[in-house]
């Protein structure tokens, strides 16, 4: 009867760890453990799954997808693509996993247009700005 009950308690822990950690899917879509469904990347989303989420129409969709890539789903509201509420409707619903594609390589940082030689108004001195690398 110990081995019993010990069995069905490992087992009922095995599962409970596996739906507690949630599960990767295919194309970077995340699987949300307590209702198992997937998470949709807005920023390769179709027009038809977007406009399929909640409080999202034509209009939105069409702003979403105009403002891609993002790199955290709450640029939807930083950047006032979708309205609060809206965004607490769809935020357990969306994820922003797809890297930007547009991203320059590792190395060496463009100037800035104020930094170019020859501008007539010097570079602030900003220590969160990226500086030139010679």
């Amino acid at each position: 009867m110990k081995r019993l009950a010990l069995g069905v308690g490992i087992i009922l822990l095995a599962l409970f760890i596996g739906t507690a950690r949630g599960q990767t899917g295919a194309a970077g879509a995340v699987t949300v453990p307590d209702t198992g469904k997937r998470l949709m990347d807005i920023n390769t989303a179709t027009p038809q799954e977007l406009d399929a989420l909640p409080g999202i129409g034509e209009a939105y969709t069409r702003a979403i997808i105009e403002g891609r890539p993002y790199k955290d789903k709450r640029e939807l509201r930083w950047r006032k693509i979708v309205p609060r509420g809206t965004f607490e409707k769809i935020r357990n619903r969306i994820t922003a996993l797809t890297p930007r594609t547009d991203a320059k390589p590792a190395g060496k940082l463009e100037a800035r247009p104020e930094e170019e030689k020859g501008s007539p108004v010097p570079a602030a001195k900003d220590k969160s700005s990226p500086q030139l690398v010679k």
